[in-house]
């Protein structure tokens, strides 16, 4: 069917921009999978052809996903310009896996991005979690006005929540990034070279450099009440549980793996009540590939 829907969308120019219109306009109202879509779509034609097509698709995404967000007169600046991301973004990293060849330096630029793009909030606003503690307590009171209370002191429970909500963000949004650049670079080798996708995601790694610091940052992490240190943390685990994911399929095609359980392994993320527990288990297993698999192990 993938093979089918890439063949479709990269036949004519118009395919893909109507496609990505189509899947720009849903992605408030579902971003999962349109969000996805609408960023993998680009990527296709990135690969495919080059950026004189992806952009104007990308383009055609965005717009539609921004025209969704000013008819609901919903004009937030930060809005915008996350949607931006979140539907370019892709299409930039296809072109650096384009150009480089290597799937890799994508998803640790990628998390180096993102990491950055913390700091960055919590160097630029003077108290950054006091955001959040405004649009929780509204989302709690609308909560508690449609009759579901929640019991125990909700003002600790929305300091917490604001502490880490830039680094959810954050992770969020680079999750999404990097599944719509996955998706579309496997739609394209699909066309182009079957089996290729999968090698090349096989040898996902932070690496040396990113790996030294993320280590850092889980030693501060134990030891510091920072708020931007909690905030990393969300993007760390993120990065790790593709590389866990990544370690999983190596094992399935080395065959340590059955199929069965790296099929369950996929259906335990997309659970609610099994999501955040599966997604720890692949950060655990990602750092210990990290530190563990030797540089030269591919399969």
């Amino acid at each position: 069917m993938h093979h089918a829907i890439a063949a479709w969308l990269t036949q004519r120019p118009w395919h893909a921009a109507v496609a990505a219109a189509f899947c720009g306009a849903l992605s408030l109202q579902m971003p999962m999978p349109f969000m996805v879509l609408a960023g993998a779509i680009p990527v296709l034609v990135m690969l495919r052809a080059d950026w004189r097509q992806a952009l104007p698709v990308a383009a055609t995404s965005a717009a539609a996903a921004i025209w969704i967000v000013v008819t609901l007169g919903e004009m937030v600046p930060g809005l915008i310009a996350g949607l931006l991301v979140l539907i370019v973004g892709p299409a930039l990293l296809a072109a650096l896996l384009k150009r480089t060849g290597s799937l890799n330096l994508c998803f640790q630029i990628a998390a180096s991005v993102v990491a950055l793009a913390v700091i960055g909030v919590y160097l630029a606003l003077s108290d950054p979690t006091a955001i959040w503690v405004e649009l929780l307590r509204r989302a709690l009171d609308s909560m508690e006005a449609a009759g579901l209370h929640f019991g125990g002191d909700t003002e600790a429970m929305i300091a917490i929540w604001a502490r880490t909500m830039w680094g959810a963000l954050a992770a969020l949004s680079m999750t999404t990034v990097l599944g719509a650049l996955f998706l579309g670079c496997w739609w394209q080798t699909l066309l182009d070279a079957p089996g290729r996708f999968g090698a090349e995601y096989r040898k996902l790694r932070l690496g040396l450099v990113l790996g030294l610091a993320v280590t850092v940052l889980f030693v501060t992490a134990f030891l510091s009440d920072s708020g931007l240190v909690a905030s990393l943390a969300w993007v760390a685990f993120a990065a790790l549980s593709f590389q866990g994911l990544a370690a999983a399929h190596r094992s399935k095609a080395g065959g340590k793996l059955n199929r069965g359980w790296l099929a369950a392994i996929y259906v335990l993320l997309v659970v609610p009540l099994s999501m955040s527990v599966t997604v720890l288990v692949l950060a655990i297993w990602g750092f210990a590939d990290n530190w563990l698999r030797p540089r030269a192990q591919t399969v």
